[in-house]
């Protein structure tokens, strides 16, 4: 203890007035825990749960498998995983970074992780959010020249050791030393190769590197459920049928009750029974109040499974109450589903990724391996404003229209209104308006301009400029001579013609403008 805090006083003191020159670069927080630890040097779950119903070891995590065997727990962890593993993934290069070798480095990336069945390991990693760690081990292969990520084992994270102060060969996990027991090491374990093991981590805190699962929460409500379900079985054992009763008259002998309980017994079994004359069956049947406490406790129970992996509030309220929780159930899974994916990405860019590349493209920038989660889109919304965009002038394109509401499109036949002589128009829905009548106009009169006028009108400018080019010897010369013959070009007919022209547009314009102030 005292060389730690020696260590610590040596490399924090300088020269400066505050006693410190430089930056303190090594860990301080890790002689506290060596003192709360002891003589240990292994690092255990800091799960409660475990530590107290699970035996106190890693082995403990066995206990959030029986969790599963629940209904309601496994349908809420399905659709948490599932919201997930459904979403479209992709492998980029860096944000801002559209180098050829990024690029070629993202679809590498993308190709390994194909292969590798990514949604089946993304569904095994995503184990950790139950039980607060997920393991796998990655079986490297040797592919041409490249080295392939083959398959990825999912193991049990329980065989697993993590060491407080690793060796320096130690491969590190959060700060710790990785090992591996073994049955001829079976205590501290023994060293595992390095890019080997993918561990991933749900709700680690503390840096402790065995995560926290949702497990922790799930206990007590699916224990006390089970207990529940087992007293409602009894209760419905005892109770669901009708007890037979067999009445005696006082006189009645020892051979006449036997004959009774008999029958009574025989009741349980039998469609007809007989007793003595004088002796009466009753059925007596429990009371009817009070007997869906079972069934309240255990939806309740079930209500807090459901809070604890989705955020579900349990349907509170009717009408626009509940209407207005659902919407933040949903919101809040949403949520969820998005944290879960940047988590898994933190994991994969951090080991997989990493190693794949370091192997193969050593110094090529690392792609980002991200799930693509977004809202989905409300169709009313989107298409009342694309009409009003419409409206505006602006003409959605198919292609838009196809990308948001999916589907294929075709044209649509408008027919013009019957006896004002105008023939059918076949046009696309959202497609341009028709052409104004001042423009069309315009576009009339410059095609009605013949090819042999516009020739003559620009052969008389450039018969100067093409005489000054033939004249010269190189292109210095030709441009000296350019500049010197530019202000004697004629350009009084291009002039005359550009001017009628504006006039034409002019006054067209004003009549189009006259013509819509009168209608």
């Amino acid at each position: 203890m005292n060389n730690g805090s020696n260590l610590l006083i040596n490399e924090s003191v300088g020269a400066g007035g505050d006693g410190q020159t430089s930056p303190v670069f090594n860990e301080v927080s890790i002689i506290a825990r060596q003192l709360i630890l002891g003589s240990f040097d292994r690092l255990l779950p800091s799960d409660d749960t475990i530590l107290t119903r699970g035996g106190g070891t890693a082995m403990g995590l066995k206990l959030y498998d029986e969790l599963e065997r629940d209904p309601k727990v496994w349908e809420t962890l399905q659709k948490r995983k599932l919201a997930l593993t459904s979403r479209n993934w992709k492998a980029a290069p860096p944000e801002g970074d559209t180098s050829r070798i990024a690029k070629k480095a993202a679809d590498m990336v993308t190709a390994q992780l194909r292969n590798l069945s990514f949604d089946q390991l993304t569904t095994n990693m995503l184990d950790a959010t139950l039980k607060g760690i997920s393991s796998h081990e990655i079986m490297w292969k040797r592919d041409g020249r490249e080295i392939v990520a083959a398959e990825a084992i999912d193991f049990e994270p329980w065989v697993l050791q993590f060491k407080l102060n690793p060796d320096e060969d130690e491969y590190r996990f959060a700060r710790c030393g990785v090992r591996l027991l073994t049955p001829r090491n079976s205590g501290d374990g023994e060293k595992v190769p390095h890019r080997k093991f993918v561990l991933h981590r749900f709700g680690a805190r503390y840096n402790n590197p065995w995560g926290l699962g949702l497990g922790t929460r799930l206990f007590w409500p699916v224990f006390f459920k089970r207990q529940g379900i087992q007293f409602w079985l009894s209760f419905a054992e005892r109770f669901g049928t009708p007890v037979p009763v067999g009445k005696y008259p006082n006189n009645a002998t020892v051979a006449e009750k036997s004959t009774l309980k008999a029958a009574l017994r025989a009741f349980q079994q039998e469609a007809a029974i007989m007793v003595p004359q004088g002796m009466e069956v009753t059925l007596l049947e429990a009371a009817r109040s009070g007997i869906d406490t079972y069934e309240r406790l255990c939806k309740y129970m079930d209500d807090q499974i459901a809070g604890v992996v989705l955020g579900k509030s349990g349907g509170i309220g009717s009408g626009g109450q509940l209407a207005a929780n659902i919407n933040v159930e949903n919101e809040v899974r949403l949520e969820l589903t998005k944290a879960d994916g940047d988590l898994l990405s933190d994991t994969l860019m951090s080991q997989l990724v990493r190693w794949i590349v370091d192997y193969n493209m050593p110094g090529a920038p690392y792609p980002t391996v991200y799930r693509i989660i977004e809202e989905p889109a409300d169709l009313d919304k989107l298409a009342s404003t694309k009409k009003k965009l419409y409206e505006m002038g602006f003409r959605p394109t198919l292609e838009s229209i196809r990308q948001d509401f999916g589907g294929d499109y075709t044209e649509v036949t408008k027919q013009a209104a019957p006896g004002n002589g105008a023939t059918s128009v076949s046009t696309a829905e959202f497609a341009e308006p028709d052409t104004p009548a001042d423009q069309a106009a315009i576009d009339a009169l410059i095609a009605s301009l013949a090819d042999n006028q516009l020739q003559a009108l620009m052969s008389k400018i450039l018969a100067p400029v093409m005489k000054a080019v033939r004249q010269s010897g190189n292109h210095q010369a030709a441009l000296e001579k350019l500049v010197e013959i530019f202000p004697d070009v004629s350009l009084d007919d291009l002039q005359a013609s550009l001017a009628n022209a504006l006039f034409l547009a002019d006054t067209v314009g004003r009549l189009a403008v006259q013509q819509e102030v009168e209608d």
